[in-house]
């Protein structure tokens, strides 16, 4: 006996093979990603040829459809390094440090009022301090100067008492963590060339639902809102490209399905 659904309410996950432009070959399949659109969608442009018979003016002679290139959108809930990278157009590179100290290291104050770089990540407020350049005077944290751990970040301010001087040389001992990530360098990447599969279900009768897309062409032009009061989503676009040695730009596949 066949059966089949009356109406298509599919879940899934999408999976990407992005094209490498250095190596000019695809990457490979990654993880499966948490989504919350795949859309295909396919456009015509219809052309008309119009009567200019007094007998039928205006009426269609003949009307033809002609296809014009698939959109395909799709909208990532996963926050992966790689799929931020895509929306911000970005190129990612390892973000890396190892473990270190400073012992007794000279800093020069450049400026006071102002956040100034320690050189380093992942400040540990363990055995931190600042001296003089002789030594002989500590200075608090939180009086003298406010930090920012993560960052590697120092600010000294003018209006505390016996607060150091703008240029003076000080002495910075400490210890900072390794750091082990990703950076983004937004900008960098226009386009992103690559290949899309869905595999997922119909929620109506548990079917399957797969298609692969040979090869697309997505970019980002939407707003990625860090403070939003949703979750935020990664919406890419753009067009389905017929690849060399295919005939169509996507397959839909339901395999198992009765015909």
């Amino acid at each position: 006996m066949t059966t089949t659904a009356r109406a298509v309410l599919a879940a899934g996950l999408v999976k990407l093979n992005l094209w490498n432009t250095v190596t000019q070959a695809y990457n490979g399949f990654g993880d499966e990603l948490d989504a919350d659109k795949f859309e295909i969608k396919p456009n015509f442009e219809e052309k008309i040829s119009e009567s200019r018979s007094h007998k039928d003016y205006g009426q269609a002679r003949a009307s033809v459809v002609l296809p014009k290139p698939t959109e395909l959108t799709i909208e990532l809930a996963a926050a992966t390094v790689q799929a931020l990278a895509m929306q911000f157009q970005g190129l990612v590179q390892n973000l890396t440090q190892a473990s270190g100290s400073f012992a007794n290291q000279d800093f020069t104050l450049t400026a006071l009022d102002q956040w100034l770089p320690l050189g380093k990540r992942s400040i540990s407020d363990s055995g931190f301090e600042f001296k003089n350049a002789a030594g002989t005077v500590t200075y608090d944290l939180g009086t003298h100067y406010e930090m920012n751990w993560l960052r590697g970040l120092v600010r000294f301010h003018s209006t505390a008492a016996g607060a150091p001087v703008a240029a003076a040389v000080l002495k910075l001992s400490g210890a900072y963590g390794a750091v082990d990530g990703k950076k983004i360098l937004g900008g960098r990447v226009t386009q992103v060339r690559c290949q899309a599969q869905f595999d997922g279900q119909n929620m109506v009768d548990g079917s399957p639902v797969e298609a692969d897309v040979h090869e697309c062409v997505l970019g980002s032009n939407n707003g990625f809102d860090f403070l939003g009061s949703d979750f935020s989503s990664i919406t890419l676009s753009g067009k389905i490209v017929t690849p060399p040695g295919k005939t169509e730009g996507y397959e839909i596949r339901l395999p198992g399905a009765s015909t």
